[in-house]
């Protein structure tokens, strides 16, 4: 019986695949981009305008005009990049199906609506990174070297549950780290007004008003990161109950394995993109606790 733990870590790590990563993470990258500029628009911009317009007594009379002319152009600006991000994320999420279809040997699914990505997508997204070997040694081993002696493809289910796990603790840290932010950006807005003793109608225009953009980012930023973590608990509890049934020689249904793989992709449409700091600063622990986890959940499958 082949060993389908070895064929994983070994295909993880052929070029075709590794670009396949590379073409990903920067595709990623270049829609971080557009979100940084996204937040930019929503949380520190107001708070710039406010202090220009109230560091000068010649835009003090025309604040309500600024004020409303930001929240139209922040709304519109939204739009227009949540358009160009959803559609980097779709092509993203095609790469790395692609890539997981491969690697752990899961049967794909003509139905799902994957962009097409061809030699020559990956070619141009890989590209940049192929020549940054601190980019390359990232996603090197990608899955656990753990998995080494896991010879059926429980092997597969156990790197979807990697996957699913990951993704889960860094999107809780995400939630906590938006309410923080908007919650500041509000405050300070706030600040400002109190300290200019604003009146009833100031306060409408110069708070509340460029406040919108921010309230609306963060309501939809929570509520979609919200919908994905309980998607990704769902399916770590799915995962969970096949690993506890299941013996290291057993065989999972493909089936099973294809189900799995498509609420995976779907919850990568869906799910908010997360700043790279934030993964940058929880990269090591959340390895170290994977490989744990993964040690340990493997020594447990000898032993049902």
């Amino acid at each position: 019986m082949a060993n389908k733990g070895k064929k994983i870590l070994e295909r993880q790590n052929k070029d075709v695949h590794i670009n396949e990563l590379l073409a990903q993470k920067r595709v990623y990258s270049i829609a971080k981009n557009y979100q940084g500029f996204l937040i930019f628009i929503s949380v520190p911009l107001p708070i710039i305008i406010s202090l220009v317009v109230k560091s000068n007594p010649n835009l003090i009379d025309e604040s309500s005009y600024i004020f409303v002319l930001y929240t139209i152009i922040a709304a519109v600006g939204e739009k227009i990049l949540e358009s160009s991000i959803d559609r980097l994320k779709k092509i993203a999420a095609s790469i790395k199906e692609t890539f997981d279809n491969k690697v752990l040997g899961i049967n794909s699914n003509e139905t799902l609506n994957l962009v097409l990505t061809d030699r020559e997508l990956i070619r141009r997204y890989s590209k940049k990174y192929r020549a940054k070997q601190q980019v390359i040694d990232k996603i090197v081993n990608w899955y656990s070297l753990e998995i080494k002696n896991v010879k059926t493809n429980v092997a597969s289910l156990l790197c979807q549950r990697t996957n699913i796990t990951y993704d889960f603790s860094v999107r809780k840290r995400y939630k906590y780290l938006i309410y923080i932010i908007s919650s500041l950006t509000f405050l300070v807005l706030l600040i400002i007004a109190l300290i200019n003793d604003l009146s009833v109608k100031g306060f409408l225009i110069e708070v509340i008003l460029p406040s919108i953009p921010i309230i609306m980012f963060a309501y939809k930023e929570i509520n979609s990161n919200t919908e994905s973590i309980d998607n990704l608990n769902h399916l770590r509890n799915l995962i969970e109950s096949t690993l506890s049934e299941t013996n290291i020689n057993d065989t999972i249904e493909k089936k099973q394995l294809r189900s799995i793989q498509d609420r995976i992709y779907n919850n990568r449409l869906l799910s908010p993109l997360i700043p790279d700091f934030i993964y940058n600063s929880l990269r090591p622990k959340l390895e170290d606790e994977m490989n744990y986890s993964m040690a340990e959940r493997i020594e447990i499958l000898r032993t049902t």
